[in-house]
């Protein structure tokens, strides 16, 4: 045979063994979204490389569980820079219209400007001509505006934010990413105006309630972020929750659902095994994790949007090791027992929590006055429930608000202090009337929130605030007690700072009127001050 002639032999079979590489190639793309993203990354970032890493392999698995009905409700909580845009806003809803381009997504961001740049990302891949020659023949794109495009099979992609609307549009698949801005997560109003886009609009606009799908993806920000929401909302069991923190926390490690990459019978859960161990070693090394945390500098944004939670695990501004274990069955022998409210006016789902903490007031070791946790109660109800609230637990404190105790006459505040404010002049007025010793606190003199928790934390790193543990073991606090703490840990973020202006009062009260010195200051015992007999706390 001509040496010509087996050139052209060679070269036959070379470009049949190029079209068999192609097609498997392609095979494996629309077989799994992991591989779509790696041979699809050139056609988003250029000549950026692809650094692949375990979280991406995970990402990927639960949004195929959602593109085929496995899951319909995501929740993913993920570090800044970790691809989570280009995943889940960009690539996926590409790899979905490939077996399913009848489907039609609505995506959201805190900004309009972000999910159109996303939408506008995910257009390109399918107008390139990479895209074109392996899925070209499954659809084809018609209508083609910047904050929506369609293709002939049905779908469509709108891009809208917490400002717009999409009136009238349903989708099947809705997609959150970013719904929260991290510059605005000082302000109280412009979270409230995404929580009541989240709560209010955006469930309206799923187009089958049976069988469409939510994503949320997000870095943590706040307790009262979308995130947060969820994650303590009544539905929370019907979201599958994916939160991966950028250093491994064990005693947090993420379990979610089987997946095809499991082991049968057994869910997905992070793969690292020792605390600390990083989440993208191969992009985010150690030195870029600890050069970004300086950056960040501010521990409630390192816990928060690299650790996703939203505040440092040991507390922030009040430290959780600063409050003590009272390890004991009853109470320490109190002198006086003090009710401190903070008041609320209205119970709509969108104003604060009133709350009511009530503390005993010992004397421990060396003739130091200390502070007890003996109640507390927190809850969002109208003024007349509010009045009524604060006679029952007048009657006696160890009522929880659902529980119904009979006063014993021996659980009675000495004195009930009340925040002097709109609702709370009315309440601290009625409850004098009805020969409640009732004193009103004005904390405008003192500062804002912030300032007068500022105050008082000598005495809590002092060592002067107890909180209850519980029986047999004292391993863990009695419940209100373990609800406070974590709401003094997590302070100022999210919804805690009722319950912790209750504390601040009290204890600006009681150093004003000078039961409290500084914890370096001896203090004898004022002996005139007889025990009170108080077998039991409040709700266990």
């Amino acid at each position: 045979m001509q040496p010509q002639r087996i050139e052209e032999l060679l070269a036959r079979k070379q470009e049949r063994l190029d079209i068999l590489i192609e097609e498997r190639s392609r095979l494996r793309a629309e077989l799994s979204l992991h591989e779509f993203v790696k041979q699809a990354w050139k056609q988003v970032e250029g000549k950026r490389p692809f650094i692949d890493g375990w979280h991406i392999g995970a990402i990927c698995e639960h949004l195929e569980a959602v593109t085929y009905g496995d899951i319909r409700y995501l929740l993913i909580n993920i570090p800044p820079g970790c691809c989570k845009s280009t995943l889940v806003s960009v690539l996926w809803p590409v790899w979905t219209w490939i077996a399913k381009p009848e489907i039609r997504f609505i995506c959201a961001s805190y900004a309009a400007s972000l999910s159109t740049r996303d939408a506008l990302k995910a257009r390109r891949v399918i107008q390139s001509p990479w895209f074109q020659q392996r899925w070209g023949h499954l659809f084809t794109l018609t209508k083609t505006l910047e904050e929506r495009y369609e293709n002939d099979k049905r779908g469509y992609r709108i891009s809208t934010s917490v400002e717009g609307t999409a009136t009238g549009e349903g989708g099947d698949i809705l997609i959150t990413d970013d719904i929260n801005n991290v510059k605005d997560s000082q302000s109280d109003a412009i979270k409230e105006k995404t929580l009541r886009f989240w709560r209010q609009v955006w469930p309206t606009r799923m187009r089958d309630d049976t069988r469409g799908a939510m994503v949320n993806i997000q870095q943590r920000i706040d307790e009262l972020d979308v995130s947060g929401l969820i994650l303590q909302g009544e539905d929370s069991s019907d979201w599958v929750k994916l939160i991966l923190p950028m250093e491994f926390e064990s005693a947090r490690r993420t379990r979610t659902i089987n997946l095809p990459s499991c082991r049968v019978g057994r869910a997905w859960q992070d793969p690292r095994k020792e605390d600390g161990e990083l989440l993208w070693p191969e992009f985010k090394t150690a030195a870029v994790v600890s050069k970004l945390k300086k950056q960040l500098h501010d521990e409630y944004a390192i816990a928060g949007q690299l650790q996703q939670r939203p505040a440092p695990e040991e507390g922030g501004i009040l430290k959780k090791a600063w409050f003590k274990w009272w390890k004991k069955t009853v109470p320490p022998q109190i002198i006086q027992v003090i009710q401190s409210w903070d008041t609320a006016l209205e119970d709509k789902r969108t104003s604060d929590y009133s709350a009511c903490t009530t503390w005993g007031l010992f004397y421990e070791g060396n003739n130091q006055p200390n502070i007890i946790l003996l109640n507390m109660w927190r809850g969002r109800v109208e003024y007349p429930d509010l009045h009524d609230m604060a006679i029952r637990f007048y009657k006696d404190y160890r009522d929880t608000g659902t529980s119904i105790i009979k006063p014993d006459g021996k659980h009675i505040p000495d004195l009930v202090l009340v925040e002097s404010k709109v609702s709370g002049i009315s309440l601290r007025q009625n409850l004098r009337r009805a020969g409640i010793n009732a004193m009103g606190f004005d904390p405008t003199k003192f500062g804002d929130k912030m300032q007068r928790v500022r105050l008082v934390t000598h005495y809590i790193s002092g060592g002067r605030i107890w909180f209850p543990a519980k029986p047999p073991n004292y391993t863990t606090l009695r419940n209100f007690a373990n609800i406070t703490l974590d709401l003094c840990g997590i302070f100022p973020n999210g919804d805690s700072r009722d319950v912790v202006d209750t504390m601040a009062q009290l204890l600006l009260y009681l150093s004003q009127n000078g039961w409290l010195t500084h914890p370096d200051d001896e203090t004898m015992m004022d002996t005139s001050m007889r025990p009170k007999d108080l077998p039991k706390w409040g709700e266990n």
